[in-house]
C-alpha cells in the first residue's frame, strides 16, 4: 500500500502501547468464557511485532519489521506513506502518539514525526543514534524521552540529548523506560532501576535488581521487573521498593510475565499463554499452535478501548476478548446435556452421554458456582411441580427431588428400556410423562395409567409435555399437531389452526400466553388459534428447543445455533397490536455459544433459574447469560473514508475532490474500528445528489456507483457496533465530476425542445392510428355477433321449432286417455324451455353491448331488469369517487359485470346479487357477490361448466384490458367474481 489519508491523524490520542496500562480505567477479572483469535501472515498479519498503538478513532496501529499496519477489526492495512510523506524504512520498532503527533522510530535508527500533514524527520544530525529505537515516552513536565541500545534519550526542543553518566544513568546496553503515573520515568537498566524526577534529566538508583528486557506497567502503577533466569520482581513507585512475584511452576522460567487491567496474571512458560486470577491460580490455557498464534511472546499485552487484549507474538496478532454466554465447566465425557431450575436456585444437570455407557450422575450447581453432587442417575427429561418438587426419568427409573430428599420408582416392566421423552406435572399432583416408543402414560400414588385413562392420548408419542396454570395439559407432537386435555375432555390442533411450527419441540406459558417453538417456527395461543411470530425481516425462528419468558417481558429462545432475544417493548407491541413481527437480538458462536440445541431429546434447553439468570444446554456445553447484565460495548465507532476509486485512478481522500469528466463509475471504499465483533459491525450509507435517503449495507464496506452524472455530490457513511450503537456524526467527502459540454445545461435544453416537438408528432399520429384501430376492432366484434345470432335463428331455432310441431303431429294420434301422452306434455314443456334459452341468448347477441353512458347507471338498469324477472334482489355500490373510464375498458367491464349477473341469478339460487364499484387511486375493481350454494366441485376444478363458455369469455375480456379476474366460492357460503384493473389503462 503506498497511500494513505490525512484526516484521520488528527484523530489519533495518547495511547501508546508503554502508556495506556497505566491510565486506563481497571475493570472486572476474566469470566470463565474467553474468546481467543489469532491473525497470521496469511491473514495480513505483521510478523513479530514490537509496537501497536490505538488512536482515537479505535484503529489499532502496529510496528513490525516488516512495515507499518493499521487494524479495523477485519483487515490489517500496510502503511507505506502518511499525507503524502513516505515513512523513512519499512521497518518500524516504537511507535508513540502524544497529542496530534504520530512518533515512528525505525530499527536502523531514525524518527519521524507526523503531525497535522506535515513530517519532521530526526537522524544523525539532530543526535539520535545510528541504532533501533526501541520505546517513547513523555513525562509529566512535556518532555520527550526515547530509549536505544546506545542508551536514553531526551529532546531539549530541537536536538536530541543522550543521558550520561554523569546524569545519574551508566552506561550500558539497551535500556527500557516507563513514564510513571506521576509523571517521573524509570529505567530499567542491567545495574538496577532508575528513577528520573519530572522536570530534570538526572536520575538516582533505586534498587540493584536490573534487566535489559522491558519492564511493565500494571493498572495499580506498579512495574513489573522481568529478568530472564531469575524470578520477577515488583518495583512499587509510591515507597521505591522492590518485593519478590512468587508465580506458580510452570515448569521453568517462563519468557514473559504480564498483569493486565483485569489484574489478571498472563504467564508464557513456552507454549502459549496462561492465565492466572489474581492470587495467581489457573484459570485458563491458551497453548500453541491450536489455541495461540507462538508458543513464544516477550512483549506486554495491549488493552484497547472496548475491553479487549491484544498479544504480538513472532508469527503473529493475537485478541482475547470476554464472550457475553459464560460456558460452564462439566464433568469429561458428558455430552447431550439436560436441565431445569431447583427451587432454591440451583440448576440440576444430566448428561445423556453417548461416548458412555455410563453417564454421570446428575448434580447441580448453586447460585454461588458450588456443585451439588446426587445418586440420581443421568436424566433424559425433567420438570419441577409449583410446590418446587423435581422429577426426573431416565431409562428405567422414575426420580423424585423434595426438600433434600430424593425417592425412586423402578418402571413396569413394560415400560423399561425406553427414554423419557417428556415430563409435566399437574397442580393435583399427577405426574405425566412421554415414553419413546411406549406413549403417554401418567403416574400418582404409585398407579401407572396408559394415557392418563384416555385412549387417544396413550398410544401416541409425544415430544413435549406442558402443565399451564388453567389446568390444561398440552401435548406436543410431529407434523403441526397438538392436543389439549382440560377437565377431562381433549381438543385437536393442527394446521387449520393456525399451527404451523413444525414437529413441536417446546412450550411454555407465563401471564396468560402460552408460546409454542418447533423447528419450522414459534407461535402463541390466542383465542383458540396459534398466532405465529417472525423476525423483523419474517424469516420464521426455527430449530427452537427452549422458551423463556422472563419476569421483565423479554421473551428469550434457544435454536440450534444460538439464543435469541425478543425485547419486552418489542414483545408488549406485537402481542397488542396483532403484529406478526419482531426485531430480536442473536446470541451465537460469535458470543461463545458451542454445541447446537438437541431437537429430539433431551429437551427443553433453555431455563430460568431463582436468580433471573438463563441457562442453555447444547449438544457439547452448558452455559448461561444473565439478562439484567449483559456485557455491552459503550463505544460508537468512528467511520472513516479510506479511498475513492474510478475505473482510471484511484484517489487518496482529500475533501473537495474534483473527478475528470466522462467519470461515471466509481466505488468508494469505508470503514471503522471494531474491534469486539467485528462481524456484527453494519454500516449504512448515501450519496448527497444520488441517493434519497440512507442506504443498509450491512457488514459491507464499499459502496458502489454507476452511471453518475456531472455535479457536486458528498458521501456520507455511518458505523455502528456490534450493539448497534451508531457513530455520533457520519463520515463525510465532497467532490465533483467536471461535465463534458454534451452535459451542459444548455445543450441539454435544445435537447429536450426538439425532443418535446417529435414526441407531440409522435402523440398526434399515434392517437389517430390507435382511434381508428380501435373503431375498427368494435365494427368487427358487432359484425361477428350479428352472424352467429343469425345463423342460431336460421339453423337451431329454426330445427327446435320444427322437432316440437312434429312431436305435436305425433301426439294428436294418439289417444287422449293414453299414458304416453302426458310425457309428451313434459317432453315439449322442456323443448320450449330450450328455444326460450335459445332466444334469451339471441337477443344478448343481437342486443349492443357497447356500454351507453356511465358503468353504473348502465349496470343498474341492465342488472336490475334481470334480477326482476329472476325474482331476485339487486344492489349496486360504489366506493370512491366516480372516474371516467376507457371506453374500450367500459365496454369489457360491462360485459363481464353482466354474465357474472346472469351466472348468478340462473345457478346460484341466492336471493340477493350485489356489484361493487371500487375507484381506488392504483386500481379499479369490480365486484359481484351472491350468497348462494357456490360453485359445484367439477366447476371449482375445471374452471368452467361443460359446454358453458361463459366463464372462459369473461376471462378472456379481462386478459383483453390487462386485467386481473379471480373467482371465490366457498360451498354454501356464496360466490364472489372479483376483477381488478390498474389506474393507469382504466381511467381516462
Amino acid at each position: 500500500m503506498t497511500g494513505f489519508w490525512f484526516k484521520p491523524l488528527l484523530l489519533l490520542s495518547l495511547t501508546a502501547a508503554a502508556l495506556p496500562a497505566a491510565h486506563a480505567e481497571p475493570l472486572p477479572f476474566w469470566r470463565s468464557s474467553l474468546s481467543h483469535q489469532a491473525w497470521i501472515k496469511r491473514d495480513g498479519a505483521p510478523s513479530d511485532a514490537s509496537a501497536v498503538l490505538q488512536d482515537r478513532s479505535g484503529m489499532l496501529w502496529f510496528g513490525a519489521s516488516d512495515g507499518l499496519y493499521r487494524f479495523d477489526g477485519v483487515r490489517f492495512e500496510r502503511v507505506d506513506e502518511i499525507a503524502g510523506h513516505p515513512l523513512l524504512s519499512p521497518n518500524v520498532h516504537a511507535l508513540a502518539l502524544f497529542g496530534d503527533a504520530l512518533w515512528v522510530g525505525y530499527e536502523h535508527g531514525g524518527i519521524s514525526v507526523f503531525e497535522h500533514g506535515k513530517v519532521r524527520h530526526y537522524g544523525e544530525a539532530d543526535g539520535a543514534p545510528a541504532s533501533a529505537i526501541l520505546q517513547f515516552g513523555k513525562t509529566g513536565d512535556g518532555r520527550y524521552w526515547f530509549s536505544s541500545p546506545a542508551g536514553i534519550f531526551w529532546l531539549d526542543g530541537v536536538q536530541w540529548r543522550q543521558v550520561s553518566p554523569a546524569d545519574g544513568l551508566p552506561a550500558s546496553d539497551q535500556p527500557t523506560l516507563n513514564v510513571l503515573h506521576d509523571g517521573s520515568l524509570l529505567v530499567t537498566h542491567i545495574r538496577g532501576l532508575f528513577r528520573s524526577p519530572p522536570g530534570t534529566h538526572s536520575f538516582r538508583k533505586v534498587d540493584e535488581f536490573g534487566s535489559m528486557q522491558r519492564s511493565q506497567l500494571d493498572a495499580s502503577g506498579k512495574a513489573i521487573i522481568f529478568k530472564f533466569g531469575e524470578a520477577p520482581r515488583i518495583f512499587d513507585p509510591l515507597s521505591d521498593t522492590v518485593t519478590p512475584l512468587h508465580l506458580p511452576p510452570t515448569g521453568g522460567t517462563p519468557y514473559s510475565v504480564h498483569r493486565d487491567r483485569r489484574n489478571g496474571w498472563w504467564i508464557g512458560p513456552g507454549d502459549g499463554m496462561r492465565l492466572y486470577t489474581p492470587d495467581l491460580h489457573l484459570k485458563k490455557q491458551l497453548l500453541a499452535p491450536h489455541d495461540f498464534s507462538a508458543v513464544r511472546v516477550f512483549r506486554a499485552p495491549f488493552d484497547d478501548r472496548e475491553g479487549n487484549l491484544w498479544f504480538m507474538t513472532e508469527n503473529g496478532i493475537d485478541r482475547i476478548r470476554e464472550n457475553r454466554l459464560m460456558v460452564q465447566d462439566m464433568p469429561n465425557g458428558s455430552t447431550d446435556f439436560s436441565i431445569i431450575a431447583g427451587p432454591d436456585g440451583e440448576v440440576w444437570i444430566s448428561s445423556h452421554s453417548s461416548r458412555d455407557p455410563i453417564s454421570p450422575p446428575t448434580f447441580a450447581i448453586a447460585p454461588d458456582g458450588a456443585r451439588i453432587a446426587s445418586d440420581m442417575e443421568s436424566a433424559t427429561a425433567a420438570t419441577r411441580g409449583a410446590d418446587g418438587t423435581l422429577w426426573f426419568g431416565d431409562p428405567h427409573s422414575l426420580w423424585k427431588r423434595s426438600n433434600g430428599k430424593v425417592e425412586r420408582w423402578a418402571r413396569p416392566p413394560s415400560l423399561q428400556g425406553q427414554p423419557m421423552q417428556a415430563l409435566a406435572v399437574t397442580d393435583d399432583g399427577r405426574l405425566w410423562m412421554s415414553i419413546a416408543r411406549r406413549g403417554v402414560h401418567t403416574y400418582r400414588d404409585g398407579v401407572w395409567q396408559a394415557g392418563g385413562g384416555h385412549a387417544e392420548l396413550a398410544g401416541r408419542n409425544a415430544l413435549a409435555l406442558h402443565a399451564d396454570a388453567q389446568q390444561r395439559i398440552w401435548f406436543g407432537y410431529t407434523a403441526n399437531s397438538m392436543a389439549m386435555l382440560h377437565k377431562g375432555k381433549i381438543q385437536q390442533f393442527g394446521h387449520a389452526d393456525g399451527l404451523v411450527v413444525g414437529n413441536v419441540l417446546t412450550m411454555f406459558s407465563q401471564r396468560g400466553t402460552l408460546w409454542v417453538g418447533g423447528d419450522q417456527g414459534l407461535a402463541h395461543f390466542h383465542q383458540g388459534r396459534f398466532i405465529p411470530l417472525s423476525d423483523s425481516a419474517g424469516k420464521p425462528f426455527t430449530g427452537i428447543s427452549g422458551i423463556v419468558e422472563t419476569a421483565a417481558g423479554e421473551l428469550w429462545l434457544q435454536q440450534v445455533d444460538g439464543l435469541v432475544r425478543i425485547g419486552a417493548a418489542e414483545l408488549a407491541n406485537a402481542l397488542e397490536n396483532g403484529q406478526d413481527r419482531v426485531a430480536a437480538e442473536r446470541f451465537d458462536f460469535l458470543d461463545g455459544y458451542e454445541g447446537a440445541a438437541q431437537q429430539l431429546r433431551p429437551l427443553n434447553t433453555l431455563i430460568e433459574a431463582g436468580d433471573g439468570r438463563l441457562w442453555y444446554a447444547t449438544s457439547s456445553s452448558v452455559g448461561l447469560i444473565d439478562p439484567r447484565h449483559i456485557a455491552r460495548n459503550p463505544v460508537a465507532p468512528t467511520p472513516l473514508i479510506t479511498w475513492l476509486s474510478t475505473d482510471r485512478q484511484r484517489y487518496r481522500i482529500r475533501q473537495g475532490l474534483e473527478l475528470p469528466r466522462h467519470t461515471q463509475n466509481l466505488h468508494i471504499d469505508f470503514t471503522a474500528a471494531v474491534l469486539s465483533i467485528p462481524e456484527r459491525a453494519r454500516f449504512r450509507i448515501r450519496l448527497i445528489g444520488q441517493d434519497h435517503e440512507w442506504r443498509d449495507t450491512g457488514a459491507l464496506r464499499q459502496a458502489f456507483y454507476t452511471n453518475l452524472g456531472p455535479g457536486d455530490y458528498r458521501f456520507e457513511v455511518m458505523a455502528a457496533n456490534e450493539d448497534g450503537l451508531w457513530s455520533v456524526a457520519p463520515a463525510s467527502l465532497n467532490f465533483s465530476i467536471a461535465p463534458a459540454f454534451y452535459q451542459t445545461d444548455w445543450f441539454k435544453l435544445a435537447c429536450v425542445a426538439l425532443l418535446g416537438g417529435g414526441l407531440y408528432l409522435l402523440y398526434l399520429w399515434r392517437l389517430a392510428r390507435m382511434t381508428s384501430r380501435v373503431i375498427e376492432r368494435m365494427r368487427t366484434r358487432l359484425d361477428e355477433r350479428e352472424r352467429i345470432a343469425r345463423t342460431l335463428h336460421d339453423t337451431f331455432l329454426q330445427s327446435v321449432q320444427g322437432l316440437i310441431m312434429n312431436v305435436h303431429s305425433i301426439k294428436a294420434h294418439l289417444p287422449k286417455n293414453d299414458k304416453v301422452q302426458q310425457k309428451i306434455d313434459d317432453a315439449l314443456d322442456a323443448a320450449d324451455a330450450v328455444a326460450e334459452e335459445g332466444r334469451e341468448q339471441l337477443m344478448d347477441l343481437r342486443v349492443n353491448q357497447v356500454c351507453r353512458g356511465e358503468l353504473a347507471e348502465a349496470l343498474n338498469i341492465s342488472c336490475r331488469a334481470a334480477a326482476v324477472q329472476h325474482g331476485v334482489s339487486f344492489t349496486l355500490q360504489e366506493l370512491g369517487e366516480r372516474r371516467a373510464l376507457q371506453p374500450e375498458v367500459q365496454d369489457e367491464l360491462f360485459a363481464i359485470a353482466r354474465e357474472a349477473v346472469l351466472n348468478a341469478l340462473r345457478h346460484s339460487g341466492s336471493d340477493t346479487v350485489t356489484v361493487q364499484l371500487t375507484y381506488g387511486a392504483a386500481d379499479f375493481t369490480l365486484e359481484v357477490r351472491d350468497q348462494g350454494k357456490g360453485l359445484g366441485e367439477e366447476v371449482r376444478k375445471t374452471g368452467q361448466r361443460e359446454r358453458h363458455w361463459g366463464l372462459a369469455g369473461m376471462r378472456e375480456r379481462a386478459a383483453r384490458i390487462g386485467a386481473r379476474l379471480a373467482i371465490h366460492s366457498t360451498p354454501g357460503s356464496g360466490t364472489a367474481v372479483v376483477l381488478t384493473l390498474r389506474a393507469g389503462p382504466a381511467y381516462r
